[in-house]
Formats: structure tokens, C-alpha cells, sequence
């Protein structure tokens, strides 16, 4: 029986009942995306925007969309009552919608009100232009107002070959952008982020972290390069304003000691050689690049190579959850996927590695874009097993807690805060 509306909800939040109804409610939004308003559109025009820009002429833009030749931005997340910050990530196939009523916002599942939803109001530095003329807002994707996300590379080279990860579709992206005459630097200057970090500060009086992910380069060592010239020059401004910044990286860090100690004295201080992929016999369909260009055991290598350099809970990798179970492909059940991730998180954990997971969204410009995700059960089951188990290896007590506000692409930060109870600075 196909269950619609808050009974949806309600069903799944009978089902989980040691999980909160906010987390289950995020579950099922990442999954099904979000359908286009004129509403949200509205709350694009003073929020945060999202990475991706809008327009009648490509093929992300909505049915229900803006006038021919119009440029729109709409929010890259929105909040629930208590918090828990949800990426917005349009489908026009989503049974959620966001509309506005007697001065609130609504998240509506099959026009049935879930729950209402608040916008973090934009900063002003984000369209802003650096001394060189780069917008600002292309140098960092503002996660919220004390969290920055940078693009290092905008392009990944295992996609020259068309091996590029079955779940991104960061090239994709690009050639929409160059098709419209919106122009990106391909990787980020270093003087570009350092400026644009120090107009965030100045504005908002506190950055809490600033982190950097991008494409890949089969050169794994310049790969690193790159990295350093950017915390450098971000490190430098950060000593001159005596600021209380993390500095993270999601890269292909070689297992090279010399090479990371490099990146820890340019002022990285925490560090994610990002698997995506667990299961072995999996890498040549899911992550086909790594497994063909570098090999899963350079990750494993990495990591160990990380931790030795960086100490623990300050070495994690992220999983993308979801394409392991796609039909002909891999796991045959749900279980099967849940057995698999629990002996996944519990080798990490022995080794005092924090395992991170991304619920996967199925993105268009991706090569899996018409593939079915698994439904909103296992993305929990998964999730409450990851929390169970950082739990009994009492990993929430040394690993480095984040912001839980830039995890709106997440239910990591959600577990932590909600269900463990965390307290600190950066749970509150």
C-alpha cells in the first residue's frame, strides 16, 4: 500500500522509535528531493544560494521555473524547528514542496504539512568580488554563516575516461555553467579563498570551519599541492585574526608521511582520503576511477598514513550510501547493505578512524541520474548502525565534532546532537 502525506512520516517514525521524528523526516527528504515553488524561489532571493544556478535553458531547471532568459538562485538548505539544517535538491518528481502561508514557511509531503521551515538569511560578502573581480560566492559555498565549503578543483580527471563516480556530477556541472556564460575558476586561487574567508570573518565575527573538497587528479602528489597553497593562505589570515577556525580537506592524500606532514603545517587539521565505495568486488562499478587510476588499497594505505600523522578522530572518510543496493549491481537486500556498512564502520573504528557517511541524492548530469534509490528505511537502518556503533567504541568522545549546522546534506551531526545528547559548542 502506498502510504502518502504525514501518515508516511508517522508510519516511518513508528517504526524508528528511538530516532527522532526530525532526522526521519531529513531521511526522506534527501531522498526524494524537493519539488520547485515559486515560494522557495522566493527564499532563494535571501538566503543562502545553492551551488547550482538556475535557468529556462538547461535541463535541470523545473517545469515550473522563471521566465525565459531570468537567472534564479534558490536556498541550498532549509531548517527544521529544532534545527536540523536539510539540503534542498529539486526534483519534480518529489512528493515534498516548500510554500508560504500567513507569513510562514511550510514543508508540505503530497500537499499535507510536515512541518514549518525557517531560511538563514544571507551574508553580504557572498556577492562580493575579490581584488582580482572572482564573486565571492564562487570561491565558498556558505554552508550557513559560521561554516565555508570550497571547490578546490572544479573537475576530476577519472572523468576524461568516463570514469567518473556513478553518483557525481560535478563535470556535468561545469559545462552547464560555461554553456550559459557563467564562468568558474577550474581550481581555486589561493589569494581568492584567503581573501574570501577574511570578508566572512569580518562580517560575521566567526567562521567555525572552513573545509575543501573538489575533483581528483591522477598526479595524487600535485593533487596535495594544490591543497597546501590553499591552507597556507588560509592559515595566514587566520593567524593575523586570531581566529578559532578549523581548517578540514577531503582529498586524495597520498600515504606519503613528508606529503602530509606538508599539509598539517600549512594548517590542515583534519583530513578525509574520501572512499565513497567500501566493498571491494563494488569499486569497478560505483567509484570506477578510483579502482582503475589508484586502487582502494591507496585508501586504505592513506588512511593508516593519516592517522599516524594527524592522531585520531581527526581522520575520517566519507561513504556516499545508497548505490550498493541498486538492482543487478550489488547487495540483493537491505540487510545484506547493512551488514556490509557495519563491518565497514566497525575496521574504522578499530582503528580509531571516524567513518562519515552522505546519503546519496541522485543527481542529474551524474551517470546513475535515472537510477531508483533504495527507500528511506535503509538510509536509516544504516544511519542508527553507524551511531550504535560509534557508541560502543565511545568514538563521539575523541572524534572532532563539526558544526552540525553544515550537515544539512547529512544525518551524521543529527545522531550526534540529538541522539547521543553532545552538548559542546559545535552541537548547540
Amino acid at each position: 500500500m502506498n502510504i502518502q502525506g504525514r501518515e508516511r512520516i508517522d508510519a516511518l517514525c513508528d517504526a524508528y522509535p528511538t530516532i527522532p521524528r526530525s532526522i526521519v523526516i531529513k531521511a526522506d527528504v534527501l531522498r526524494a528531493g524537493t519539488r520547485h515553488t515559486k515560494d522557495l524561489e522566493e527564499a532563494g532571493a535571501s538566503s543562502f544560494p545553492h551551488s547550482l544556478i538556475w535557468n529556462p535553458a538547461h535541463r535541470w531547471n523545473p517545469q515550473e521555473g522563471p521566465e525565459e532568459g531570468q537567472l534564479i538562485t534558490i536556498p541550498w538548505k532549509f531548517d527544521l524547528p529544532d534545527g536540523t539544517p536539510v539540503v534542498v535538491r529539486l526534483s519534480g518528481t518529489s512528493p515534498y514542496e516548500i510554500r508560504r502561508a500567513n507569513g510562514s514557511y511550510h514543508l508540505r509531503r503530497d500537499g499535507e504539512v510536515i512541518e514549518e521551515v525557517s531560511f538563514e538569511h544571507a551574508t553580504n560578502w557572498l556577492f562580493k568580488t575579490t581584488s582580482g573581480g572572482t564573486l565571492m560566492t564562487s570561491v565558498f559555498l556558505s554552508w550557513t554563516r559560521e561554516a565555508l565549503l570550497g571547490c578546490a578543483l572544479r573537475y576530476c580527471e577519472y572523468t576524461k575516461t568516463g570514469d567518473q563516480c556513478v553518483y557525481c556530477c560535478l563535470d556535468a556541472s561545469l559545462k552547464e555553467y560555461k554553456k550559459h556564460g557563467i564562468e568558474y575558476d577550474l581550481a581555486v586561487k589561493p589569494e581568492n579563498a584567503a581573501e574570501t574567508y577574511r570578508a566572512a570573518y569580518e562580517e560575521v565575527g566567526r567562521i567555525r570551519n572552513v573545509s575543501f573538497t573538489g575533483g581528483s587528479l591522477l598526479n595524487t602528489t600535485k593533487e596535495s599541492e594544490r591543497y597546501i597553497a590553499l591552507f597556507s593562505a588560509l592559515s595566514r589570515v587566520r593567524e593575523e585574526l586570531k581566529a578559532e577556525t578549523e581548517f578540514g580537506g577531503c582529498l586524495t592524500a597520498p600515504p606519503n608521511i613528508d606529503i602530509l606532514r606538508r599539509l598539517k603545517d600549512a594548517g590542515l587539521q583534519y583530513i578525509g582520503p574520501n572512499m565513497d565505495c567500501w566493498e571491494d568486488e563494488l569499486w569497478p562499478t560505483i567509484v570506477p576511477g578510483k579502482h582503475k587510476f589508484v586502487g582502494r588499497q591507496f585508501w586504505i594505505d592513506s588512511l593508516m598514513s593519516c592517522l599516524e600523522v594527524f592522531g585520531r578522530g581527526q581522520v575520517f572518510s566519507v561513504f556516499v550510501i545508497g548505490p550498493e543496493l541498486v538492482p543487478d549491481r550489488g547487495f540483493k537486500n537491505s540487510q545484506e547493505g547493512v551488514n556490509s556498512w557495519r563491518s565497514c564502520f566497525e575496521w574504522l573504528l578499530s582503528h580509531e578512524i571516524v567513518p562519515t557517511t552522505s546519503q546519496w541524492q541522485v543527481e542529474v548530469g551524474s551517470p546513475w541520474e535515472a537510477r531508483e534509490p533504495p527507500p528511506t528505511e535503509y538510509f536509516l537502518d544504516v544511519a542508527l548502525t553507524r551511531h550504535q556503533l560509534l557508541e560502543s567504541y565511545k568514538a563521539y568522545d575523541y572524534m572532532r565534532h563539526s558544526y552540525f549546522k553544515a550537515y544539512a546534506w547529512s544525518t551524521d551531526a543529527d545522531f550526534r546532537r540529538l541522539v547521543f545528547g553532545c552538548q559542546c559548542k559545535d552541537c548547540r
